[in-house]
């Protein structure tokens, strides 16, 4: 019996000892430069009808996940709707992805590139209709610190589009 207490010991002294060489968690690694791309989007907006002085919603964008995503917090002035994104670029494919919930319950997972400087997302979606379509959206820095966001959609399959959202996030004073 006298062993018992010096084998429960020996357990724990090895054991704790065991324990505390567990590896230490590992730093994440930075963002790509490509996840920086869409960095113009981050900050505090007021949101205008393109071309006009309506304003229409405010937004905030900020950088989550250690710089490696966008996340959004949209709201319209139109009434009581509300949108959140989650936009970042998929480190293997280099493919911009946007996870869109809107206070309606709809949802929406854009997927696209940059291209001539613009930042360009489809997706496809089902209409009340039940029909297919695709929506496509377009961000664009402007030189005056400004940025334009278009959405516009198709029924064929992308070979003509109408025009929907067009608004512009002036940076709020």
């Amino acid at each position: 019996m006298k062993c018992r207490p010096l084998l429960l010991s020996l357990l724990f002294v090895f054991g704790s000892a065991a324990f505390a060489q567990t590896a230490a968690p590992q730093t994440p690694p930075p963002p790509l430069p490509v996840n920086h791309e869409f960095d113009f989007w981050i900050g505090e907006w007021d949101v205008y009808r393109t071309g006009t002085e309506v304003k229409i919603g405010e937004s905030v964008v900020e950088p989550v996940a250690g710089g490696h995503a966008l996340y959004e917090n949209w709201t319209s002035l139109r009434g009581p709707q509300t949108g959140k994104s989650l936009t970042s670029c998929h480190q293997f494919t280099k493919e911009w992805q946007q996870f869109y919930v809107g206070s309606g319950g709809w949802t929406t997972h854009y997927r696209g590139k940059f291209e001539d400087g613009k930042l360009v997302m489809v997706a496809e979606v089902i209409t009340p209709q039940g029909q297919k379509a695709l929506n496509r959206g377009t961000w664009t820095a402007n030189a005056d610190g400004s940025v334009r966001q278009q959405f516009d959609a198709s029924t064929d399959g992308g070979a003509t589009w109408t025009p929907g959202f067009d608004g512009t996030y002036r940076r709020k004073k």
